[in-house]
């Protein structure tokens, strides 16, 4: 069998490299070759044709007998690859395990893939994966993993615990794999792919860095259905149903008033996609909003479910992606990454929540889920829906130009009314007052009366911890962290100064590190202050806080989303997790503490982003037939972000943002693309920049900078940025013409939605 050289792209910040691999083999299958001194996994993409002149490596072996992916998802991926600046391979995981393995030993009319791999017959295996990807019984057992049936399996994952100073090599190989596949590999995977013996595993885990626990196969994995709480669509959900022409490619943009039934419209139109025959995709912005869902569509297409999120342990993520593949499964729920899941033959594609910043990737490669969830609908030839209640402005004037076709829903169901709004202007009360206070006289007089109808309050403050800073009253100075240029959170429970960028946390100092004054205080509130405050006020409540802090433990966000819903809880206090999604029916009383948090951050999307928290917010009140309440704090009260709120009036907010927006061209009617760039010192990266400034050559681009970050140092390292405005075409060229080392210190953001 003769060796050619081939390309490989590795998901790592390298450049594609060159290997010898066997002639003929296909582009797309996954080859496991040597770096340095440890395996990696690589993606072939077909032979080099300006080979180097350097002595060349074999590839270690051929892991997949063909591309597992089905071809329109690898077309998808080539371009996000393209469009992101990014690898194929770096966008690979997010379709496949690293641990899915095809079984090399199955057989197809007696005729075993491995004999074809021996000789050499990589087109005969091609033709084979065109026929499976047709129709995957014909190879019943191409992904069994007999080894690990029955008795199960050992899955490893990094804890989260910061890493000590000093680690041995062996243990640095092991970190470093699992960093790369995403924080857990199931334990034989781990060992080679890092090339160490068990026993380092067992340091780790001694030292809190990993953890190991046994988990069972669950390729035949099921949920269990409830019942079908089938409803009748009323009059306007049955036009949205109509408008959506199945098997043709089409943007529809569902906007509805929060509680006006947009799920039910989803399941209606699944229900039609999947009576044809085809498949659904369904995307939702948070992994606290698959738990209630799924309920539901289990209910309605019980066993033909599957998910995909970050809370899924290694096990579980297998299972599923391999009942894609197989055709197990009819719908696809999942977060972000769900985008790139290996589904075949889809009919409708889902995104809820569609304006939720959490569909844009803050993390190499940095994808945007609703954007290629929408170029998906157009390879797949299937519609999309874009559902929320308070859309994006992009999605927004893309209907009104007639590039989306919008479709609303202005009312809720019958009986049930959108909530009274009030707001109590911040000011007035510390007037009033003659001190700052967290529950204004208002709101406490309506969580008494609330919790004297044994009905439900939600409270909602975008900020964890105890306090928001520590600073010192003699000297001015604010405690901020060591690696990064914020200042550190005071989180009381734990007894920590805590960064919520690196992690870094220290004991409070008892005394002022520059003066060495005692008079060290504690500035602004965050959900654990409050939690406090609502225990002291009302001892007898039933009071549960809900925030990243509270519900690092998998399964305790759904657990407490299950305890409000059932009514065990009185009042909900909470970060923006709570704000969007959510049905809780005894709520009739939702209290926003500081509804202008939002307005002071510098960035152009700071009003959007405020308008959409406070009307999502406001409509968890009165969902059922109980009539709803909702109060804002602020001290901004005339602020058009809060004023079209306070309305309940989208349509309104979006005709008085947009015309800003146009006049200093930002999107919607101008595309953006930041590149950072990140450097030991803001010298360096600063350089970086220029350098790159300079050899821009495409016409019609606004170039902005560079310029510090607004968090300028981050984990030791500083930051620049480089804003380019421009149509997409103009973005597109400036990435053609000037690609990016991998490993060079300038990444790139198109369609940047964070600036920090």
């Amino acid at each position: 069998m003769s060796l050619v050289p081939t390309r490989v792209q590795l998901n790592r910040p390298l450049p594609p490299l060159t290997y010898l691999a066997p002639e003929g083999l296909p582009v797309g299958v996954r080859v496991r070759v040597r770096v340095r001194n440890s395996l990696a996994v690589g993606l072939a993409m077909g032979p080099d044709p300006a080979p180097p002149a350097a002595k060349l490596r074999p590839v270690e072996a051929v892991i997949d007998p063909f591309p597992l992916l089905p071809p329109k998802l690898r077309e998808l991926q080539a371009f996000a690859a393209r469009y992101y600046g990014c690898l194929e391979a770096h966008l690979l995981p997010l379709s496949l395990p690293q641990a899915l393995l095809p079984h090399w030993e199955a057989d197809e009319d007696g005729q075993r893939l491995s004999f074809h791999r021996d000789r050499g017959a990589w087109d005969v295996l091609a033709d084979l994966g065109e026929a499976w990807h047709r129709d995957p019984s014909i190879l019943p057992t191409l992904l069994h993993r007999p080894v690990l049936r029955g008795a199960g399996f050992t899955e490893v994952r990094l804890t989260g615990a910061p890493h000590p100073p000093r680690v041995t090599p062996a243990q640095a190989k092991i970190l470093l794999a699992l960093e790369e596949a995403g924080g857990a590999l199931m334990e034989p995977e781990l060992l080679e792919a890092a090339g160490v013996g068990a026993s380092v595993l067992g340091t780790l885990e001694k030292r809190g860095l990993v953890a190991r626990m046994k988990r069972v196969d669950l390729l035949a994995q099921r949920r269990e259905a409830g019942a079908d709480r089938t409803v009748i669509l009323n009059d306007e959900q049955g036009v949205a149903l109509e408008a959506v022409a199945p098997g043709t490619f089409g943007v529809h943009l569902l906007q509805g008033v929060t509680g006006s039934g947009k799920t039910e419209v989803y399941l209606a139109l699944a229900e039609r996609v999947l009576a044809a025959g085809r498949r659904v995709l369904w995307l939702v912005p948070e992994i606290g909003l698959t738990a209630r869902l799924l309920d539901r569509l289990e209910a309605r297409f019980p066993g033909r479910i599957a998910v995909g999120h970050a809370g899924l342990n290694a096990g579980e993520k297998h299972g599923d992606v391999v009942r894609l593949l197989f055709n197990g499964a009819d719908l696809f729920v999942g977060v972000r990454n769900a985008v790139m899941a290996p589904l075949r033959d889809i009919g409708l594609i889902v995104v809820d929540e569609e304006h939720e910043g959490s569909y844009k990737s803050e993390e190499h490669p940095r994808i945007h889920a609703r954007d290629l969830a929408i170029k998906r609908a157009q390879l797949e030839g299937c519609p999309i829906v874009l559902g929320s209640a308070t859309p994006s402005l992009e999605s927004w004037q893309a209907a009104q130009s007639g590039r989306y076709r919008l479709i609303q829903l202005k009312q809720r169901p019958a009986g049930i009314t959108l909530p009274a709004v009030e707001v109590v202007d911040l000011r007035d009360a510390y007037r009033e007052m003659r001190r700052k206070v967290i529950l204004t006289p208002l709101l406490m007089r309506a969580l008494m009366d609330v919790l004297a109808r044994g009905e439900q309050a939600l409270l909602l403050l975008n900020r964890r911890g105890y306090e928001n800073f520590w600073m010192c009253r003699a000297c001015g100075r604010t405690l901020g962290c060591p690696h990064c240029a914020i200042s550190l959170t005071y989180h009381r429970g734990d007894f920590r100064l805590r960064c919520h960028l690196c992690g870094h946390e220290t004991v409070p100092p008892e005394a002022c590190p520059d003066c060495g004054a005692d008079h060290l205080r504690g500035v602004g509130e965050g959900t654990e202050q409050v939690e406090e405050h609502l225990k002291q006020l009302f001892p007898a409540a039933r009071i549960l806080r809900l925030d990243r802090d509270t519900t690092r433990r998998r399964g305790s966000f759904e657990a407490g989303l299950l305890a409000a819903e059932t009514g065990e809880v009185d009042i909900l206090v909470g970060t923006q997790m709570l704000a969007k999604g959510h049905t809780f029916p005894k709520l009739t009383l939702v209290g926003v503490l500081n509804a202008d948090q939002g307005l002071k951050v510098a960035d152009f999307r700071a009003s959007e982003r405020t308008f959409q928290l406070l009307t999502q917010v406001a409509g968890r009140a009165g969902r059922a037939e109980l009539p709803g309440r909702v109060i804002l704090q602020t001290y901004s009260p005339e602020h058009p972000a809060i004023t079209f709120a306070l309305a309940q009036d989208f349509e309104g907010f979006a005709a008085s943002e947009l015309p800003f927006r146009e006049g200093l061209g930002y999107p919607p009617f101008t595309a953006l693309s930041l590149y950072r760039a990140e450097a030991d010192t803001p010298k360096e990266a600063r350089e970086a920049l220029e350098t790159f400034r300079q050899h821009l050559s495409v016409p019609g681009l606004r170039v902005l900078g560079p310029l510090e970050a607004p968090v300028p140092r981050v984990r030791d390292r500083w930051r620049m940025h480089l804003l380019l405005k421009g149509t997409r075409g103009a973005l597109g060229e400036v990435l053609a013409r000037h690609p990016l080392d991998p490993s060079g210190p300038i990444s790139l953001d198109r369609d940047p939605i964070q600036f920090g």
